[in-house]
């Protein structure tokens, strides 16, 4: 009795922390170009109040200039952002700055020298573009995959961001340098399982103990 009292216990306990991991949620944006394919997959699982955005080609190769982006948040500032990691057409690690324009009012279509969206897909103006190091496609102003984080509050299971856009250099598309609406599959983020839904495990297991406990003293 005592063994199978251990087993549910631990069973539950297993399932509640499965559920609870569950909790976080990914979402994947890609462009409608063939070549490049671009990829953007943002999560919040890095940590409470963080999300990761991590951008890269599946199809072809690009040099990551800028990512364009509405956030239905409170005002986001420069020191919110972070450098994660990122490498160059050859795949050395490097270090691109990254410099934010936008003030939360959708009208943010320029960021900097060689870098705006103007005319570029649906979307041209944005709350926030993120730049993402320098013009020019050599040594380290490629960036070839880039990853950073963004502190702020809240999570994709109701998620702030409304659209993403990709301003891209020395490409493989045939027509050079792209500016792409990046949208997720179906127009929709995956729904997330709540912390929640793992409670009434958690209880089982911990009353499973508990019996476990009683029938060691009878």
């Amino acid at each position: 009795m005592e063994s199978k009292l251990k087993t549910i216990a631990a069973l539950s306990l297993a399932a509640s922390w499965a559920a609870a991991s569950a909790s976080a949620a990914t979402v994947t944006y890609s462009n409608t170009h063939t070549t490049p394919k671009l990829q953007l997959i943002v999560d919040d699982d890095a940590s409470p109040g963080t999300y990761r955005f991590s951008m890269s080609t599946t199809v072809g190769t690009a040099d990551f200039l800028a990512l364009g982006f509405n956030y239905s948040g409170i005002s986001l500032a420069q020191t919110d952002f972070s450098l994660v990691s990122a490498t160059r057409a050859d795949d050395t690690p490097i270090s691109p700055s990254l410099a934010l324009f936008g003030d939360n009012t959708g009208s943010q279509s320029d960021c900097g020298a060689g870098c705006n969206f103007n005319g570029s897909g649906s979307a041209s103006s944005f709350d926030y573009i993120l730049r993402i190091g320098q013009q020019g496609g050599g040594g380290d102003n490629y960036v070839k995959t880039v990853v950073f984080d963004l502190t702020a509050p809240g999570s994709l299971d109701m998620n702030p961001f409304s659209q993403f856009a990709a301003r891209a250099q020395s490409t493989t598309n045939p027509e050079g340098s792209i500016k792409a609406d990046l949208i997720p599959p179906l127009g929709e983020p995956p729904t997330p399982v709540p912390i929640p839904a793992g409670f009434p495990l958690l209880v089982g297991g911990l009353a499973a103990f508990s019996l476990v406990r009683k029938s060691r003293k009878a």
